[in-house]
């Protein structure tokens, strides 16, 4: 991933490695990462989700309940970042419910 990230053009990389520097070269991200052993490393995942709320009251929620982005013609919020939060367990079953009843109202309001 470093790699990845430094070919894209970040100028600096956070390794995650406890204890181990960033890196601003995959020279010095192959030199930090040589000792490293997988007992050391500690994984995590995420699913973002809580950055573009769906909401009546337009001071907190950029999109409607209908997950249309205000402001902006033709863009609806069906995925991840409408839900309030992280939920407890995998959203992936929450998400997939909120795309469908989005992109149904999306295609009711549209005549279809």
């Amino acid at each position: 991933m470093g790699e990845l990230l430094l070919a894209a053009g970040a100028e600096e990389v956070f390794t995650g490695v406890p204890g181990a520097p960033s890196v601003r070269t995959t020279r010095e991200l192959d030199a930090v990462l040589e000792p490293v052993t997988p007992r050391q490393l500690h994984l995590s995942a995420f699913h973002p989700t809580g950055t573009v709320a769906l909401g009546s009251d337009a001071r907190r929620a950029p999109a409607d309940p209908l997950g249309r982005l205000r402001g902006v013609r033709g863009v609806v919020i069906a995925d991840g970042s409408a839900l309030p939060s992280c939920p407890e367990v995998n959203p992936q079953l929450t998400i997939m419910a909120l795309a469908l009843a989005v992109s149904e109202a999306a295609c009711r309001a549209a005549g279809g």
